[in-house]
C-alpha cells in the first residue's frame, strides 16, 4: 500500500468506521500497527517494541481497526458487473450475464483439542474453509470464512454464477447449503497444460467447455493467491480466536479490493504465479448431496456445441 492510499484509508476509517485518536495514540498510528499486523503476522510483543507501545495498547488498537475496517464493508465489497453481451475477451465472452467466479480455500488456524477433528482438512492440517467469489478484476465481491476444514469442498464446487441463477444459500443449524451453479461437465480432465506445447488439444465438446471454463474460473484462484501473498496473517495459523480469525479474514478481503481500487498497478497482482491445474480433491464433510438441474445442464451441453461449433469452423 503506498502513501496515498493509506491516508485514504485512514479518513475512511476515521469518518465511517469510527477509529478516533485518542490521549496516546493517533488513529494513524493504530491503522499502521493494524496493517503491520496483517501483512507481516507480527506478534504483539514485537509490535509493542517497534512502536513503543504497551502490550494491551496494541491489543486494544487492533481491535479497534478490525471494528472500523469491517464496518466499511458496503463500501468495499465490490458489486459484480454482468458479463456483457458484445464482450470480446475470449476468456469470457462464451459466459454472457456471469457474475464472477467462485472457490475454497484453507485458512490455517489454531483451535481447541476438542474442536481439531472438525478443522482438520484432508491433508490433516486445522484449517478454516473460505467460500469466496470475485468478478473478472479479482475484486472480492462476497466471502464466507468460518467454515469448519472438514467441510465437503462440494460446497466449494469450481463453477461460474449467471444472471438468472444466482447462487441461493440456506445455512441451518445442522449445516446444509442449497445452491444452482454451472459445474465442470464430469469425468473430462480440464488441466489446460495438458493441452499446451505439443500435446493434443481438446478432442471433443466436453474438453473445449472444461478448459474454457478453467480459464474463467481461474480468477478466483489468482485473487485468493495475491491475498495470501499480500496478508502473511493468513498464510500461518495465529493466536486469535476463531471468531476474530474469521472477521480478520473479512478484513484482509476487504482490504485487498481497496488496494486494487486505489492503487493503479497492483505490484502483487504481476508477481503472482498461478497454475491453471485443479488444486482441490473431493473431500469427505457434512455437506455431501447438490441437487442437479435438468435445465442447467441442457444449456451447459448446448453451450459446449456451440464452442466446438465454432471452433471446427476456424
Amino acid at each position: 500500500m503506498d502513501r496515498k492510499a493509506f491516508h485514504i484509508l485512514a479518513s475512511l476509517a476515521t469518518n465511517i468506521g469510527g477509529l478516533t485518536d485518542t490521549n496516546n495514540m493517533s488513529s494513524t498510528e493504530k491503522l499502521a500497527m493494524f496493517l503491520n499486523i496483517l501483512a507481516h503476522h507480527e506478534k504483539n510483543r514485537s509490535i509493542k517494541v517497534d512502536y513503543i507501545r504497551l502490550g494491551w495498547s496494541v491489543s486494544k488498537a487492533f481491535n479497534e481497526c478490525l471494528r472500523a475496517i469491517l464496518k466499511l464493508t458496503p463500501l468495499l465489497l465490490v458489486s459484480p458487473n454482468l458479463v456483457a453481451e458484445d464482450e470480446t475477451d475470449d476468456r469470457w465472452k462464451w459466459f454472457k450475464g456471469c457474475l464472477g467466479a467462485l472457490d475454497g480455500t484453507y485458512i490455517p488456524i489454531r483451535v481447541r483439542t476438542i474442536d481439531k477433528p472438525r478443522y482438520r482438512t484432508w491433508k490433516g492440517d486445522i484449517a478454516t474453509n473460505v467460500l469466496g467469489v470475485c468478478d473478472r478484476n479479482l475484486n472480492f465481491t462476497y466471502v464466507l470464512p468460518g467454515w469448519e476444514g472438514s467441510a465437503a469442498d462440494v460446497v466449494y464446487c469450481e463453477m461460474l454464477l449467471y444472471e438468472g441463477m444466482a447462487m441461493i444459500i440456506y445455512v441451518t443449524e445442522d449445516i446444509q447449503m442449497e445452491m444452482v451453479f454451472c459445474p465442470l461437465i464430469e469425468d473430462i480432465d480440464m488441466r489446460l497444460r495438458d493441452w499446451q506445447g505439443d500435446n493434443p488439444p481438446p478432442q471433443c465438446r466436453e474438453e473445449l467447455f472444461n478448459m474454457k471454463h478453467a480459464r474463467a474460473r481461474n480468477v478466483i484462484e489468482r485473487a485468493f493467491g495475491v491475498l495470501k501473498g499480500r496478508w502473511g496473517i493468513l498464510r500461518s495459523p495465529s493466536w486469535y480466536s476463531v471468531k476474530i480469525h474469521t472477521r480478520i479474514i473479512s478484513a484482509c478481503c476487504l482490504l485487498h479490493n481497496f488496494i486494487r481500487r486505489e492503487m493503479e498497478v497492483d505490484p502483487l497482482d504481476m508477481e503472482t504465479e498461478f497454475t491453471m491445474e485443479h488444486q482441490h480433491e473431493p473431500e469427505h464433510g457434512n455437506i455431501d448431496t447438490v441437487e442437479p438441474s435438468d435445465e442447467w445442464t441442457t444449456w451447459r451441453d448446448e453451450l459446449a456445441q456451440s464452442m466446438w461449433n465454432e471452433r471446427s469452423s476456424n
